[in-house]
């Protein structure tokens, strides 16, 4: 399973108090889920994974009304909030959180956080 990180950011600036939302990457039903752990900078920025909304979709019958969505599974999000002005380092990492397989996708994520005015 190759997972294509090249739409995340690798370095984000943001103000103290700010937050940011950033989708996540993943396939579903692979028993994978996103976590994050501080590199360096504690009490700078927190990144947490929260899930995001599932996608909405109505399929419309032919006499005007909806077929009920399918069930999709809601993608995961990093949130980063600033807390205070400095910089950094957040490892983001892609794994099943049972049994003890590689890690599917890892990325560094620098934060620079500017002091709130």
């Amino acid at each position: 399973m190759t997972i294509d990180l090249s739409n995340l950011p690798r370095h984000i600036t943001l103000a103290a108090g700010e937050r940011i939302v950033i989708p996540l990457p993943s396939y579903a039903n692979s028993g994978n889920i996103w976590s994050a752990t501080c590199v360096r900078g504690h009490g700078i920025a927190q990144v947490s994974v929260e899930l995001g909304e599932p996608p909405v979709t109505a399929d419309l019958r032919g006499d005007g009304t909806a077929e009920p969505p399918p069930l999709m599974l809601a993608p995961e999000q990093a949130v980063v909030s600033g807390l205070a002005g400095g910089e950094a380092v957040w490892q983001l990492v892609l794994s099943r959180s049972f049994g003890s397989a590689p890690a599917a996708a890892a990325h560094e994520l620098r934060v620079t956080v500017t002091a709130a005015t």
